[in-house]
């Protein structure tokens, strides 16, 4: 069974940023070797963090970019509303709702985290891999 990576906003702009620790887990999904997932709250989140930091054209082209490579993007819908509202619920300050988003989609699809953000990987609710910012 191929590996589940599900990709937190912080190691998506960490792979436009030509990361070698992101590329080589982009590499693997690319490859078919792994199943990447991110949410759709996260392509959100990248696309207006994307937008504010180089711009819109710029935004629209990742974005793109991310739509059409080997990533699945898990629309938001009820069972997955439940889980990451349940989560959320009971960690209030300790996870944003984008955050919410992604730990239930690790926790739906029985994969790894991937994340950059080290109060989501102290939470320990799923299994996680914390990079570094560089």
């Amino acid at each position: 069974m191929k590996s589940r990576l599900i990709f937190d906003t912080g190691p998506i702009f960490l792979y436009f940023a030509e990361d070698k620790q992101v590329k080589e887990m982009f590499d693997e999904v690319i490859a078919e070797r792994a199943e990447g997932y991110t949410c759709e709250t996260n392509i959100a989140e990248f696309y207006y963090k994307t937008c504010e930091k180089l711009g819109r054209e710029v935004a629209e082209v990742r974005h793109t970019s991310i739509r059409h490579s080997k990533m699945s993007i898990l629309a938001v819908d009820e069972r997955l509303t439940r889980v990451a509202g349940g989560l959320k619920c009971i960690h209030r300050s300790k996870i944003s709702l984008a955050d919410a988003y992604i730990v239930a989609a690790a926790k739906m699809l029985g994969g790894t985290l991937v994340t950059t953000d080290p109060q989501l990987a102290e939470l320990k609710l799923v299994q996680t891999r914390l990079l570094s910012i560089p």
